[in-house]
C-alpha cells in the first residue's frame, strides 16, 4: 500500500478516507500516526496533515492523548462550509465521480435583483446556466448560476460543460478567492422534483453564494439545492473566551 506518486498528502488523505469508509461504525478508533505512516510510507507530518484535513471535514475527531476516532455514518457527504471549493471538488473528495446534467444556458439580460448583486448596469447581460450535478451518475444537486457575461462565455461553456466552474471562470481572467454564503432549509418546487428524480417534495438545503475576485469584484452569484439526506455542511467553532 505503498504511496509512490508526487503528491503525498492528496495520496495519503484519500487512502485514509478509504480506511474511514471501510469502519463506519461511529467512534471506531483509527490506527495511530506510526501505524498509517508506516502502511502508507509516508511521514509522520503528512499524515497528521491529512488527519487535520478530514477532522475539519467532520469525519474524525481526535482526543488528546488518547487517538483519532471515526464520526463517519457512511451515508452523507461531508463538506466543511468555511472552506471554497467547488463541487466537483467536493464530490472528488469523497471517492465519487462527478458528472453533470440536464444542462441549460443562455446568454440572457440579468433581472433586477441579480443586477444588483453582481454590480451590473441596466441591461447588461449575464450567462445563465441550470444544471444537475452528479455524484457516481445520481443527482444531488440542482444548481442555477449567473455570471457576468464576457464575449465568447457561451461558446466556450458549450465545450467544457462538464468543467468545474472555477475553471471556467479562470479561463477568463476570472479567479474566485472568496464568496459570501446563506445557507437554509428549503420545500423542493415540482421543477427540482422532476431534476433531482424525487418521487415527491423534499427538504433541500440551499445555499446562495456570491463569488469574488481577490479585488472584491462580483464574477458568479448561485443557488444550489442540495439533498440533504445526501449532504451534510459542517463548520469547526471556537470559543472566543
Amino acid at each position: 500500500m505503498k504511496l509512490t506518486r508526487d503528491s503525498l498528502y492528496r495520496q495519503a488523505r484519500s487512502a485514509i478516507l478509504d480506511i474511514i469508509k471501510q469502519n463506519t461504525e461511529f467512534m471506531s478508533k483509527l490506527p495511530s500516526e506510526q501505524e498509517l505512516a508506516e502502511m502508507l510510507g509516508v511521514s509522520r507530518n503528512t499524515v497528521r496533515e491529512a488527519i487535520k484535513s478530514l477532522e475539519n471535514e467532520g469525519y474524525l475527531v481526535s482526543r488528546h492523548g488518547v487517538g483519532t476516532f471515526i464520526i463517519y455514518d457512511g451515508k452523507n457527504i461531508k463538506t466543511n462550509i468555511a472552506v471554497l471549493e467547488s463541487i466537483t471538488n467536493i464530490i472528488v473528495n469523497h471517492g465519487y465521480k462527478p458528472g453533470t446534467k440536464s444542462i441549460y444556458c443562455q446568454k440572457r439580460q440579468a433581472p433586477s435583483v441579480i443586477s444588483k448583486i453582481l454590480n451590473l448596469e441596466e441591461n447588461d447581460d449575464v450567462l445563465y446556466i441550470e444544471r444537475v450535478r452528479t455524484a457516481d451518475d445520481d443527482p444531488v444537486i440542482y444548481i442555477e448560476d449567473y455570471i457576468p457575461y464576457i464575449d465568447g462565455m457561451y461558446e466556450k461553456y458549450q465545450e467544457s460543460k462538464d468543467e468545474s466552474l472555477f475553471n471556467f471562470l479562470q479561463n477568463f481572467g476570472q479567479r474566485v478567492a472568496f464568496s459570501n454564503s446563506t445557507i437554509r432549509a428549503v420545500l423542493s418546487s415540482k421543477h427540482i422534483q422532476n431534476e433531482l428524480s424525487l418521487d415527491g417534495p423534499e427538504t433541500l438545503l440551499l445555499l446562495q453564494q456570491v463569488h469574488y475576485t481577490a479585488k472584491g469584484d462580483p464574477v458568479l452569484y448561485s443557488d444550489s439545492y442540495f439533498l440533504s439526506k445526501k449532504f451534510e455542511f459542517n463548520v469547526v467553532r471556537k470559543r472566543l473566551d
